[in-house]
């Protein structure tokens, strides 16, 4: 079944979930390690994919600052999951700042989901 599965296919599914950051932070929270937990036991599974880790930032802020935090998150998630086993060239980390947020309302709910580091798989 994984074999017939396009990438599009696969990154729609979401089978590696994101994880989420307090403000103006880029540690790895706590109740975000069963997650990366859950999607290093799936990468372990499918040793030949790749995933490219997004890290993503709320609209407050520069943009400047907003691309470097974004590094920052998407980094601490890549590094997270090679301290699981994960090989680090099995991982990319981008920065996306806030240029791709999947909500555009200015309230702190909003905010906090936008505050993400999002997995992408770019090889299977």
């Amino acid at each position: 079944m994984f074999a017939r599965k396009t990438l599009d296919q696969l990154n729609a599914e979401m089978p590696l979930a994101d994880v989420f950051f307090d403000y103006d932070m880029s540690t790895v929270r706590d109740d975000a390690r069963p997650i990366l937990q859950r999607n290093a036991d799936y990468l372990r599974r499918w040793p030949s994919t790749r995933i490219t880790v997004e890290g993503h930032a709320d609209a407050r802020g520069t943009n400047e600052y907003n691309l470097s935090l974004g590094e920052r998150r998407a980094n601490s998630v890549k590094e997270y999951l090679v301290s699981l086993g994960i090989g680090g060239d099995r991982i990319l980390a981008v920065s996306k700042g806030e240029e791709s947020p999947v909500c555009t309302e200015e309230t702190d709910a909003c905010y906090a989901r936008n505050r993400r580091g999002h997995p992408v798989f770019t090889a299977k």
